[in-house]
């Protein structure tokens, strides 16, 4: 389950100032309903992508034992 800010609490806050974990939970559900955007909805994913590629992507961990190997945003 995902323990952070929702879509509503984020709207007034710039997307520089969204932590890289909502970033990445928000862009991964909103490309899981891609098809059931509207352009508005498209509009927000196109930026957060874009915030994403700002700041150099999505973090790749090297993982062990006790540390995942992609970011975990829940």
């Amino acid at each position: 389950m995902y323990v952070g800010r929702t879509l509503n609490e984020l709207q007034d806050v710039p997307y520089e100032k969204w932590t890289i974990e909502e970033l990445a939970y928000h862009q991964d559900a909103m490309n899981q309903l891609k098809r059931c955007l509207n352009a508005e909805g498209e509009s927000i994913l196109q930026k957060v992508l874009t915030e994403i590629e700002s700041r150099g992507g999505i973090p790749v961990y090297g993982g062990d034992y006790d540390h995942p190997s992609t970011i975990h945003y829940d």
